[in-house]
C-alpha cells in the first residue's frame, strides 16, 4: 500500500479568473515586464517571512511560490594540485553553491573515490583520510574540509550565506567543519542545514583539498572526478 501526503496550494479560480497566490496589502504585480526586463513588485505587505511549528510551515509575503526548489551549481570546474611532492602538502580549492526554497533543509554528500591513476596494468589510488587529522608531510593521504584554514597555508573559506545568515543557513557538516583538520570518506555528508531549519536561501561553499605523498607512492597522473549529490529533506 502506498500512502501519499496531501498538498494544499493557495490557488483560486473560476471560468473568469485565476489567483495563484493570496495577498493582503496595498497592491502589487507579479508580471512587470518589457522587451528588456522582467520583475515582480509588491507594496504594503502586512506580513513577510517564515513561521512554523511541529505541525505546519508557512511563508508570508507577496512573492511566495508554492513549489519546493533546490539547486546546486559547481562554480569551479577544475582544481590543479600541481606536482605532488614528499616534502610539501599540496592544496587547492573549489567552490559551489546551493539554493533552496520551502523544503525543511538539505544535505550534500561526496560520492567519489580519492584521486587515482591507471597506466596499462598498473593503478593506484591515494589513501583517503578515514578519520579527522592534520596534513602529514611524507605520508600518503588525501582529505578535504569546507572551512577557512591557516595551515599548511591560508586557504579555503567558511560557508557563506547570501546575503547573510538571516536569509540562508547552510553549514559544513561534522568532520568537515574543523579548521586545519581534514578527512575524506566516500558517501559522507559534507554539508547540511541545521535540524529543524527551513533550509532556504543561497549559501556559497568552498571545498579545501589536501594531498600528500610518500616515497612509496607510485608516480603517475592522478585524477578525481568529484561527484556531489544534494538531497532535500522534509
Amino acid at each position: 500500500m502506498v500512502v501519499l501526503g496531501g498538498i494544499a496550494f493557495a490557488q483560486y479560480n473560476s471560468s473568469n479568473y485565476k489567483a495563484n497566490e493570496v495577498f493582503f496589502g496595498a497592491g502589487g504585480d507579479t508580471n512587470q515586464s518589457s522587451a528588456n526586463y522582467k520583475a515582480s513588485a509588491s507594496a504594503g505587505a502586512l506580513g513577510v517571512g517564515q513561521t512554523s511549528s511541529a505541525n505546519y510551515q508557512a511563508y508570508s509575503g507577496f512573492l511566495t511560490p508554492n513549489e519546493p526548489f533546490l539547486e546546486m551549481v559547481i562554480d569551479t570546474p577544475t582544481v590543479d594540485l600541481g606536482t605532488l611532492d614528499t616534502s610539501i602538502t599540496k592544496t587547492g580549492t573549489a567552490s559551489f553553491h546551493v539554493r533552496a526554497y520551502i523544503d525543511s533543509g538539505y544535505t550534500v554528500q561526496t560520492m567519489s573515490q580519492p584521486p587515482s591513476y591507471t597506466s596499462g596494468s598498473q593503478s593506484h589510488t591515494l589513501t583517503a583520510m578515514s578519520t579527522l587529522g592534520s596534513p602529514a608531510v611524507g605520508t600518503e593521504q588525501f582529505g578535504i574540509n569546507l572551512v577557512a584554514n591557516t595551515s599548511p597555508a591560508g586557504f579555503g573559506s567558511d560557508p557563506s550565506p547570501q546575503p547573510n545568515g538571516t536569509f540562508a543557513n547552510g553549514l559544513a557538516a561534522a568532520g568537515y567543519n574543523t579548521p586545519n583538520q581534514f578527512k575524506y570518506v566516500p558517501g559522507d555528508t559534507i554539508v547540511q542545514t541545521p535540524a529543524g531549519s527551513s533550509g532556504w536561501g543561497l549559501t556559497n561553499y568552498t571545498i579545501s583539498y589536501i594531498a600528500d605523498t610518500s616515497a612509496f607512492t607510485p608516480a603517475g597522473s592522478y585524477k578525481m572526478i568529484h561527484d556531489l549529490v544534494v538531497v532535500a529533506t522534509f
